[in-house]
């Protein structure tokens, strides 16, 4: 059963009963007195009780949820999805004691030309929730308005949301139950409420609490552009050809369509090369050659419809054997009956390059590093001898390392000198006592070497020194 049908033949409480009700922190204002349903107020006040059997809170007095073929449950805000439908519920209810509707009191707890008015986005988008708000006014309430908000969310680019028009109602347990309410509930200065009749007269007490609902339904605004061409690289002077498929994958028409293509420098539009296809036709319209400059109007693209548009450029003659990149980007800007300003982008590249006489051109060879200097505190000097040269490793010594080795020298010295003169003297004895005499030739080499000694272990323990 149709929602708009399925909604028009419930009362309030067969209403009530097809909606399950979340609790949750909502915008709402003014800051006002609270009441409960055992202590109510004794003047007119709307939605001012915190502990109602039917929604809880009545500051949060509305609520939204997709429609269900059962229960639809109703919260603060809720995701969208275009396709399905949303029920948005606004309750009502003047606070004031039953006592004071009586005449004793004159009246006092009636609320007088009491009016609603709504609003709900029209487009949705991930980056901002969409606000549904209501205001309930009355001359002789206190305060003399309240309003309160629920959120749509949607995780789609952009969906549209469009009222179902019948479906703003009235519920109630009197005599304007069902009734279908004015589209000035739509308006900033609203619509008069009622029971037997819309005439905003609204006494105190639960029994003649309603509600106002309505119902909107979501729907994908949505094109799409995509971009090709028939050669990656071509040569100074060919000729390239590009296609531009614009899509309308949303479920609403696309209004006031356009498209634009834009040529970098170095491509240059063929006259005369320019075509359309709606959809699969296989029917090419000559268009003109405004496609790169100011672009052609498409008018309304219905959904599911595709178009074609194809043309040919042609590269210049200014191009080396490097070759270079050519990016030409299209624009597709569309609205559609109740949103506008969108658009979509997409992009081609082509190679430009020479290829004839490049062939044998010799390519410069990659620079080759020198090694590196030495560093200045490494750098041989060319005058140095290699007993000159600095050691791999200099041993630390301290002053009793160098007295132990002086006197170790001196030991070494000192006991070849008296095993030299120790040999010496033994063969002087032996030739005493053998009757040989030294000739002076002998004794003259003897002593020339006697002279020689101390310079021979001088030139070794300068050595040593090194």
């Amino acid at each position: 059963m149709n929602i708009v049908k399925k909604l028009t033949k419930l009362s309030l409480v067969a209403f009530a009963a097809s909606l399950s009700f979340v609790a949750g922190a909502n915008a709402w204002g003014p800051e006002r007195q609270p009441f409960t349903m055992e202590s109510p107020a004794s003047y007119p006040v709307f939605n001012s009780i915190t502990n109602n059997p039917t929604i809880g809170d009545e500051r949060d007095f509305v609520r939204v949820g997709q429609i269900n073929a059962d229960v639809t449950a109703m919260s603060n805000e809720v995701e969208i999805i275009p396709g399905k439908q949303y029920l948005v519920y606004i309750y009502f209810h003047n606070d004031a004691s039953s006592t004071y509707n009586s005449s004793a009191y004159n009246n006092v707890g009636v609320a007088l030309k009491t009016k609603m008015s709504a609003s709900f986005p029209t487009v949705v988008t991930p980056a901002e929730k969409g606000k549904v708000s209501a205001i309930i006014t009355s001359e002789n309430s206190k305060p003399r308005s309240v309003w309160d908000e629920a959120y749509f969310t949607t995780k789609t680019e952009k969906v549209l949301l469009s009222y179902v028009a019948g479906s703003a109602k009235i519920y109630n347990d009197w005599a304007a139950n069902g009734s279908i309410m004015p589209s000035d509930l739509f308006t900033e200065g609203g619509t008069p409420i009622g029971l037997n009749a819309l005439n905003g007269v609204i006494p105190g007490c639960e029994e003649y609490h309603g509600v106002v609902s309505y119902v909107v339904e979501a729907k994908e605004l949505s094109g799409s552009i995509e971009k090709s061409v028939d050669k990656a690289v071509i040569n100074p002077g060919d000729e390239v050809e590009f296609t531009l498929t614009i899509k309308n994958t949303g479920d609403v028409a696309l209004t006031n369509a356009t498209i634009k293509d834009s040529l970098p420098e170095g491509l240059t539009l063929v006259s005369g090369s320019t075509y359309l296809t709606a959809n699969n036709s296989g029917v090419e319209d000559l268009l003109s050659d405004n496609i790169t400059t100011t672009g052609y109007n498409l008018g309304r693209i219905g959904t599911g419809n595709i178009i074609y548009i194809k043309y040919r450029a042609k590269a210049g003659d200014d191009f080396d054997c490097a070759g270079k990149k050519l990016k030409n980007v299209a624009t597709l800007i569309y609205d559609s009956e109740t949103a506008s300003g969108d658009s979509k982008t997409a992009s081609a590249e082509v190679v430009v390059k020479k290829t004839e006489g490049c062939e044998g051109i010799p390519v410069d060879p990659e620079p080759v590093e020198p090694d590196p200097e030495p560093s200045p505190e490494l750098k041989p000097d060319p005058e140095s001898t290699p007993e000159e040269s600095l050691p791999d490793k200099i041993v630390d010594t301290g002053p009793i390392e160098i007295v132990l080795a002086i006197i170790i020298v001196l030991a070494i010295l000192g006991a070849g000198f008296y095993f030299w003169r120790t040999r010496r003297t033994l063969k002087e004895v032996e030739n005493k006592v053998s009757g040989k005499e030294s000739d002076d030739e002998k004794n003259n080499e003897e002593t020339k070497n006697l002279n020689q000694k101390p310079d021979e272990y001088k030139n070794e323990d300068d050595s040593s020194q090194k």
